[in-house]
C-alpha cells in the first residue's frame, strides 16, 4: 500500500507542474504510437496535428488556476489510494490559500480565451464531482 502524503500548493509552482505533466504524457503517446505501428495501422494524428495539440496542452497548463486544478487533483488521487479520509473542508482551506495567494501576487484568475476558461472550469467540475 503506497504511504499518504501531505499535498501543498507549493508544490505547484509555475512550470514545475508542467514538466511533470508533459512528461507523463509524452510516455502515454509514445506507447500509443508504438501499439498503432505494431498493429500495421498507420498513427490517427501526425506530426503536423501534433503541434497545435501540443499548444493547447501548454495553454492549459500555463492556465492561472492550474496549480490548483493539479493540487485538487492530486488529493483526490490520494484519498483513493490511501486509509486517510480527506475531507471538503481541506479543499476548502486549499481554495482559499490559493485565491489569497494570487490576490496577494496580482495574479489573474482567468485567462484571455473565454474558450479555455471554460474547458478548466469544466475539468474543474469533473475533478470536484468525483
Amino acid at each position: 500500500m503506497m504511504a499518504t502524503q501531505s499535498v501543498s500548493i507549493d508544490n505547484y509552482q509555475e512550470g514545475q507542474q508542467m514538466q511533470v505533466v508533459t512528461q507523463t504524457n509524452s510516455e502515454a503517446e509514445q506507447r500509443f504510437s508504438e501499439g498503432n505501428t505494431a498493429g500495421g495501422g498507420s498513427s490517427p494524428s501526425s506530426a503536423e496535428s501534433q503541434k497545435p495539440m501540443d499548444a493547447d496542452k501548454g495553454s492549459i497548463y500555463r492556465h492561472p488556476l492550474f496549480p490548483l486544478l493539479a493540487l485538487l487533483f492530486e488529493k483526490c488521487e490520494q484519498s483513493t489510494q490511501g486509509s486517510e479520509c480527506i475531507t471538503s473542508a481541506s479543499f476548502d482551506v486549499d481554495i482559499e490559500n490559493f485565491v489569497r495567494n494570487q490576490e496577494k501576487e496580482g495574479k489573474a484568475f482567468f485567462s484571455e480565451d473565454p474558450e479555455l476558461d471554460n474547458l478548466v472550469s469544466f475539468l474543474f467540475l469533473s475533478v470536484l464531482v468525483s
